[in-house]
């Protein structure tokens, strides 16, 4: 969750509307003018290091991510026809950043004196357009791009007058989010870690400064959000330089619930810690797992009202539809916030179930029945956010006397402005950890596996096939899909 930034909608709509269809079949007439005009690249530079596996998952080819760049010839770099960077940004600006983590973009990119921001969106954006469009000659020039970006990035970091600037750490938060775009190995790139870590770096040297804006604040949180994550994937503690500034920032703005979850993932990341280094017996393990979990169902209870689901049941089943009750939030923000606290459930209540395995029957097994039903219960309602989501149509108009939360009607327009690829992003993780509940039943993990594979194949994403077949050997902390989640 971060914090939304209501006027920057506007400059979006207004500049680039959704025509992603069009952009597309633009782009697959433009890109072999733009392959044609390539410049065989002549001087050295530092390399530009990226995951050493990639491969083009549509060919097979490997493609060296190794790129040498010239310094002095700028035009190799940035000598695209305009058309295709023209087309890249509307496609990246209307099929990426609506309902994304980067709603504040349109407007931080169109301030004066960004040529770093402008470097990174131009990467991101070919990188955007090649993974749709499946063109190798574009991934090549998203990656000439990218090595470009890369040198604006460095040189701004090297300068103390933009180190903290706030275009500074959005570059950054861009490129991480370009080897998510790019990623196509089984392993998520190394490269993707670097780069949140030097977000993490920036967010610490911009100290209390940073709170003191909006767009601040919001970029504090999507960074707070990333390391969380990765805390709990890595099964690290919460750096805790970064736990201080969350207080802080917890101090200075009015919105605590959204700092109270990112306390929570520390206790739980706190927690993967000492089980892995095996200072706590079974018993303390279950016990302090058991009040994670009770502080997380605490948490939801105290979402205000506008934060609460409606539950509705649907008079026949869907194919679409698993069972026949879904959910109705009142945006995509809200249901991904539901949607990580399901899933941090889930990874507790297999922790308490693993561990009741192994303490006396007559205390286990009620231990492990419950955690099982707390389990089934989290998958299912992950999968009941899915339908609305994905199709708002779904969702039936009803009175508010049908509804079991009692909030002001939900208008389909809220999520009409999110875009399909911001959607599959915010489902392909949870979809993805309901599968690899070990504990849920087999028919809600396939409906997720289901829905995993048409995410998948809309987000034009292979590896998603991977992960549901089983030839993947990561469960939803190691498959790679938190990348999306977050960048």
């Amino acid at each position: 969750m971060h914090i939304v930034c209501s006027g920057y909608r506007d400059p979006l709509d207004q500049n680039f509307r959704d025509e992603s269809a069009s952009v597309v079949k633009r782009a697959q007439k433009s890109y072999k003018t733009a392959s044609h005009g390539a410049v065989t690249l002549k001087t050295c530079t530092p390399e530009v290091h990226s995951d050493s596996n990639y491969a083009d998952s549509r060919d097979g080819t490997t493609l060296e991510l190794r790129q040498r760049h010239s310094m002095s010839s700028p035009n190799v770099l940035f000598g695209l026809p305009q058309s295709v960077e023209k087309v890249a940004l509307a496609y990246f600006m209307s099929a990426y950043i609506p309902g994304s983590h980067y709603e504040y973009l349109p407007f931080m990119y169109r301030q004066p004196e960004t040529e770093i921001l402008s470097a990174t969106v131009r990467a991101t954006s070919i990188a955007s357009l090649a993974r749709e469009t499946g063109q190798t000659s574009l991934t090549e020039m998203a990656r000439r791009s990218y090595a470009k970006a890369l040198l604006e990035t460095n040189a701004t970091l090297a300068n103390t007058a933009t180190t903290t600037n706030d275009t500074t750490l959005i570059s950054v938060l861009l490129l991480s989010l370009f080897e998510a775009i790019a990623w196509s190995s089984p392993r998520p790139p190394q490269s993707w870690t670097t780069h949140t870590q030097g977000a993490l770096a920036l967010i610490r040297i911009r100290g209390s400064q940073q709170f003191k804006t909006l767009i601040g604040r919001q970029l504090f949180v999507q960074v707070t959000n990333i390391i969380c994550i990765n805390s709990i994937q890595q099964r690290k503690r919460l750096p805790p330089d970064l736990v201080d500034l969350i207080k802080l920032a917890e101090q200075t703005d009015e919105g605590a619930l959204k700092y109270k979850l990112a306390f929570l993932t520390s206790d739980v990341s706190n927690l993967l810690s000492d089980i892995d280094e095996g200072v706590m017996t079974r018993e303390e393990v279950i016990r302090a797992t058991q009040s994670l979990d009770a502080q997380y169902v605490s948490f939801c209870e105290s979402f205000p009202p506008a934060w609460k689901y409606q539950k509705i049941r649907l008079e026949k089943s869907r194919p679409e539809v698993y069972g026949t009750i879904i959910h109705r939030y009142s945006s995509q923000r809200i249901a991904q916030l539901w949607n990580s606290c399901r899933m941090t459930r889930i990874l507790l209540n297999e922790i308490i179930h693993a561990h009741a395995l192994h303490v006396p029957s007559q205390y286990g097994t009620p231990i492990r029945t419950l955690a099982a039903h707390n389990l089934q219960n989290m998958a299912t309602d992950i999968c009941a956010s899915i339908p609305q989501l994905i199709d708002p149509s779904i969702v039936p108009i009803l009175p508010d006397s049908r509804m079991n939360s009692p909030f002001a009607p939900f208008t389909e327009s809220i999520l009409e402005s999110t875009s399909p690829k911001a959607v599959a992003a915010s489902l392909l993780w949870p979809l993805s950890a309901t599968r690899s509940a070990s504990l849920a039943s087999e028919d809600v993990r396939a409906y997720a596996v289901q829905q995993l594979n048409s995410l998948g194949r809309e987000f034009r994403l292979p590896q998603t096939e991977n992960i549901t077949i089983g030839h993947c050997e990561f469960d939803a902390l190691q498959d790679g899909l938190h990348m999306f989640y977050v960048s």
